[in-house]
């Protein structure tokens, strides 16, 4: 049985994320920055490649659209997220739902200003399938404090 192409190792691990997403997302915050991005994938007019380094820049005075690469980083990404927040950036993150890692306890549950789950699974970069996981929309925004609810996108 051959193994679905979804769930084979990406040779980047940089994904694109869906254009229809984003721009239901831009509409909302207006992004000024993509601190994750490649010259091929970029969102905003701004972004930082990994040549610039993203967790090493500043961020504040921007409204941030971040799909941090996956590999093993992603805490690095949402701690930079929810800090660059508190400097007065707005920072919304598409990443993983794994509410079990230890980013999500540290910094997510008692920073967040709202944590929005999609339905289903994203298809990044052009694929044919949904990813093997879950996404999330994690919005960080020390100015705003949203109501509680759960959104779909999908």
């Amino acid at each position: 049985m051959a193994i679905p192409q979804a769930l084979l190792p990406s040779k980047s691990n940089e994904w694109a994320t869906p254009q229809w997403l984003f721009d239901c997302l831009n509409k909302e915050f207006r992004f000024t920055l993509d601190p994750c991005a490649t010259n091929e994938n970029h969102k905003c007019a701004r972004y930082f490649t990994i040549k610039e380094d993203g967790l090493q820049s500043d961020w504040k005075k921007n409204s941030v659209f971040m799909n941090p690469p996956y590999g093993g980083q992603t805490g690095n990404w949402i701690k930079k997220a929810w800090e660059e927040s508190e400097k007065g950036a707005t920072v919304v993150c598409l990443i993983t739902a794994s509410p079990d890692r230890s980013y999500w306890h540290d910094y997510i549950f008692p920073h967040a200003a709202q944590i929005r789950f999609i339905r289903g699974r994203l298809k990044f970069s052009e694929s044919k399938q949904g990813a093997p996981f879950a996404s999330a929309i994690i919005v960080f925004d020390k100015k705003k404090k949203y109501s509680p609810k759960v959104y779909a996108y999908g």
